[in-house]
């Protein structure tokens, strides 16, 4: 049978081991290291990694219809109503208001940007965001973020809640970029949609 040559770099203890036992088995060196070679592909499984990534699917569904989960649609965000998303919007400004007066800021200018530095350091957050959330803080009649907006920004890989995460390492003078979401004490995203800007004057109470 002919042979083709195949030059392999190898490290030098390993190829004394593979000499040491080809002289054992009684083979030689080519003969020896052929036979490896076929041992580790008859060794190989049979299917593919699409059939494998197939059977693993299959049993991720049945478990998901043991749990009673929708599949595929586990990780769907629920919209916002109007209102809940007219009270997350009162609650950052009445937020903002009271924090800034308590901190006693020279300006709204030097508010808004130690309050968006602790914000705009997660990695879902942009310039639009910003744009957004100023908008709904200073002008008169702007447009709330909306349920879409609020729901964007879940998708983030630190944090799911930027903005409740901000506020508090914000109204705490912690360090920036610390994901806040297991803080019990404060009000939680589902709350601050349901209540508003009620729940501020409890947080500072």
């Amino acid at each position: 049978m002919k042979r083709t040559q195949l030059n392999v770099s190898i490290d030098p203890t390993l190829l004394k081991r593979i000499k040491k036992t080809a002289r054992i088995s009684g083979k030689s060196l080519v003969g020896f290291v052929s036979d490896c070679f076929l041992n580790q592909l008859e060794d190989l499984p049979s299917e593919t990694i699409d059939s494998r990534f197939y059977l693993i699917e299959q049993r991720l569904q049945e478990i998901e219809k043991k749990l009673e989960l929708p599949i595929g649609h586990s990780h769907e965000n629920k919209p916002f109503t109007s209102q809940e998303v007219q009270n997350f919007n009162d609650f950052i400004k009445a937020v903002f208001r009271k924090e800034s007066k308590r901190k006693e800021y020279r300006s709204m200018k030097e508010a808004w940007n130690d309050f968006i530095n602790h914000i705009n350091c997660f990695d879902q957050w942009d310039d639009r965001c910003s744009f957004r959330l100023k908008e709904s803080l200073f002008i008169e009649h702007g447009d709330p973020l909306s349920s879409d907006e609020i729901n964007y920004l879940k998708e983030g890989e630190i944090c799911p809640d930027p903005i409740r995460t901000g506020i508090i390492n914000w109204m705490n003078n912690s360090a920036k970029g610390k994901c806040c979401c297991a803080d019990k004490k404060f009000p939680s995203q589902q709350a601050i949609c349901e209540k508003g800007s009620i729940l501020v004057e409890e947080i500072y109470s």
